[in-house]
């Protein structure tokens, strides 16, 4: 009679090591061993791409080269090494012996492989990134695409903000200009008019409270700064106004760079990209090496790669598919998702309600996926998940 075997799908962790008898002096270095990761190389040079394959395969392993690359014909090769954390360690240590600058190669994996971003300190809090924040939307504008006019009034838009941090939000993000699609952009000193007071009066009710100022003037920027905000927010990511760049270095705070294709009012004019991921990905490492070479701190930079701006209903679900990828920019990562016009069209509807529902869905999804800062429109809602999220993945 033939033995039965029950085997089954599992997430490798401590846990699962643990039940199983596995040596609990060596539990961390075990789970090396079972978490499996694939890891793309840009440019290798044939001899480059040839070593890396054998030291995969000679590791247990493999690596995808271009098919040309054992015959020379073709002059450079992307690649994608995969394995274990533990393999591709080894294939790291290895290389450190290779020729053709192979050894910063292997500083550069281990460098992602080692990969935490670095906490933040804002006021009287720590973001050490364990478990995402929440980012609560305070727009002090008529015209923003979900809850333009609410809060245009100075004491409306401040009873918002602390309810928003009694309801659990750990940023809370003041904005004076609406940048929805086919938006106008307004005066610098009619942002300042509208969003200063409304800082000026959350800071006396709260003075720890981290609070952004989503602008992308520098004008603004600096008022807002001056007034009692902490971070600055922009979705040109700097590109708008050069000046803030400057702001950013000499008021040395966090800095979120968010993706966009052309300004507000014409960018959802049918972007097009040959490679949306690999477009975003250059743009922020170009931007990155851009801001720190004027003095903004790379550890106080956050990455959003603009859900909404300048992108389409697919476009928009290719990133959140692959929001991981820029994870490998070694930076924490912010997503603004919550109501956006690509969740109305999926589920065809403009009913808040429904779409809170809808986003909290993709904020879980998010959350697996180890965004750092979700920026969202109901934060009551999507703190359930947060908490969660603590118990699931503690």
């Amino acid at each position: 009679m033939n033995k039965k075997f029950k085997v089954k799908f599992v997430n490798p962790d401590e846990l699962e090591l643990a039940k199983i008898g596995f040596d609990k002096t060596y539990i961390l270095h075990g789970l090396e061993k079972h978490r499996f990761m694939s890891l793309k190389i840009y440019d290798l040079n044939p001899a480059q791409a040839n070593i890396l394959k054998q030291t995969a395969l000679s590791s247990g392993t493999d690596c995808a080269v271009h098919r040309e690359t054992i015959t020379g014909n073709a002059p450079f090769s992307d690649c994608i090494l995969s394995g274990t954390v533990s393999e591709l360690k080894k294939i790291c240590e290895k290389l450190k012996y290779q020729p053709f600058a192979l050894s910063f190669l292997s500083a550069e994996i281990l460098s992602l492989l080692a990969f935490k971003p670095v906490p933040i300190n804002i006021r009287e809090n720590i973001f050490d990134w364990k478990v995402p924040l929440i980012m609560g939307i305070v727009n002090v504008t008529p015209d923003s695409f979900s809850d333009g006019g609410c809060y245009f009034e100075t004491d409306s838009a401040v009873s918002h903000a602390l309810e928003l941090i009694s309801e659990g939000a750990g940023i809370i993000d003041v904005g004076g200009e609406s940048t929805r699609p086919y938006s106008v952009k307004i005066a610098p000193d009619e942002e300042i008019r509208r969003i200063v007071p409304v800082i000026e009066k959350i800071r006396e009710k709260n003075n720890s409270i981290p609070i952004s100022i989503d602008t992308r003037n520098s004008k603004t920027a600096r008022a807002a700064l001056e007034a009692g905000a902490d971070i600055i927010n922009d979705i040109s990511a700097l590109d708008f106004d050069e000046n803030l760049i400057e702001v950013a270095a000499e008021k040395n705070c966090p800095v979120i760079l968010n993706h966009s294709k052309g300004t507000p009012d014409i960018m959802q004019d049918n972007p097009q990209y040959s490679d949306i991921l690999e477009e975003i990905y250059n743009y922020f490492l170009q931007k990155i090496d851009k801001l720190t070479n004027a003095g903004v701190n790379f550890e106080k930079l956050i990455l959003d790669p603009g859900i909404g701006f300048g992108k389409t209903y697919e476009q928009n679900f290719v990133i959140l598919r692959n929001i991981e990828q820029f994870r490998s920019l070694k930076l924490p990562l912010l997503v603004g998702h919550s109501r956006k016009k690509f969740l109305q069209q999926a589920f065809n509807t403009k009913d808040n309600s429904i779409l809170d529902d809808v986003t909290n869905i993709v904020s879980d999804y998010l959350i697996s996926k180890n965004v750092n800062i979700l920026r969202v429109h109901n934060v009551k809602k999507l703190k359930q998940s947060v908490d969660l999220a603590k118990i699931l993945y503690s």
